[in-house]
């Protein structure tokens, strides 16, 4: 009987896999937020969504950590602020699974030896390569998260002086653009030496009507940088898979990710793009997760309105099977158990797997 890891390499490989792969998490991170994980354990007794729920795909990244050496992230942060491994703040602000507020360390950099001083996250290696063998001898691919480029670049410097910087100061921006690819490139090259089978990149470009820069900056400054990370990873490891997760509709740039490379798409986001025009159009070249909106449709429909969307989008993108079953984003706090269950079990019947 095939596994999951053979079902999939048969999707990568551009041919039609026996079903079509689900999961709830989202690339390399998981799916359930801290709300909804205490709700699964308390109804199936079960600490593993991706055990219980025997999703296609397990997870293992290397762990990332600041290099505090000589360095304090900033101390105008209030108590409960978050930093994360490039020392920018987080802060919710008493909300629950979000962030209201972050504290970019480079806000106040006037100069690119200031950026290029500034020190890249450590990289805690050999920690994964265990858990990569364990789950490909039970016969499941692997994701890793693998980096970002313009999201990392203005969660840095900030997005209203980044997005000043794009038309100002354009050199730093680029010294930026540079820093975290580079990072991102060793990254992903590291990952994909441990074994790890799809890298997982992060890098949200939209908001709900259109880009939140021009497509033209985005071609001119992000779009090589990504060419060339790709690149890097792809001259070692020919047979790594490139998973994209960018929010918003990103319509204008979906023929600009394919052609840097990219192999998956997420999510092609249900409540501002158009999944079956993407399919239509760049079906041949894109592998597109069939996402469920997680911003509408698990957390505000029935039980029965999961099914039947999770059916719809069968039906539209994933005719071929050449697709993922998987969430928008994090299913959010206030998504009710029922619907979480009745995507899991659409997901599988739609799909072609019992």
């Amino acid at each position: 009987m095939m596994n999951a890891r053979e079902n999939f390499t048969l999707l990568a490989s551009g041919a039609r896999p026996a079903w079509i792969p689900f999961t709830m998490d989202i690339g390399g991170s998981e799916g359930f937020t801290a709300a909804i994980q205490q709700r699964f354990e308390r109804e199936t007794g079960a600490t593993d969504p991706a055990e219980y729920f025997d999703y296609d795909f397990r997870l293992a990244s290397i762990p990332r950590r600041f290099d505090g050496v000589g360095r304090r992230p900033r101390t105008d942060a209030p108590p409960g602020t978050q930093f994360d491994e490039w020392g920018i703040g987080h802060w919710a602000g008493g909300a629950e699974d979000t962030y209201e507020r972050m504290f970019p360390p480079l806000a106040a950099a006037g100069s690119i030896r200031e950026i290029e001083d500034y020190p890249e996250p450590l990289l805690d290696l050999g920690l994964v390569d265990g858990a990569v063998r364990a789950f490909h001898s039970r016969g499941y691919p692997v994701v890793g998260y693998a980096g970002s480029i313009y999201e990392w670049s203005w969660w840095l410097r900030g997005m209203e002086q980044f997005m000043v910087d794009l038309l100002e100061e354009p050199d730093l921006a680029a010294a930026i653009i540079a820093k975290v690819s580079g990072f991102t490139a060793r990254l992903a090259l590291e990952s994909a030496r441990a074994g790890i089978d799809v890298l997982a990149f992060y890098d949200d470009a939209g908001s709900q009507s259109g880009m939140q820069i021009s497509p033209t900056i985005w071609r001119s400054l992000i779009k090589p940088a990504w060419r060339r990370v790709l690149g890097e990873v792809r001259r070692e490891a020919p047979s790594a898979v490139f998973f994209l997760h960018s929010c918003g509709n990103i319509t204008e740039i979906v023929p600009d990710i394919a052609e840097a490379g990219f192999h998956i798409l997420h999510p092609v986001q249900p409540e501002c793009m158009d999944p079956a025009a993407v399919k239509a159009a760049w079906g041949g070249k894109l592998i597109l997760c069939a996402t469920l909106g997680a911003q509408r449709s698990l957390s505000l429909a029935t039980a029965e309105q999961v099914r039947h969307e999770t059916a719809r989008l069968v039906e539209t993108v994933g005719a071929d099977r050449r697709c993922i079953l998987c969430p928008s984003n994090r299913i959010q706090p206030e998504t009710p158990w029922e619907n979480v269950v009745a995507f899991a079990e659409a997901a599988r019947a739609s799909g072609g797997r019992r």
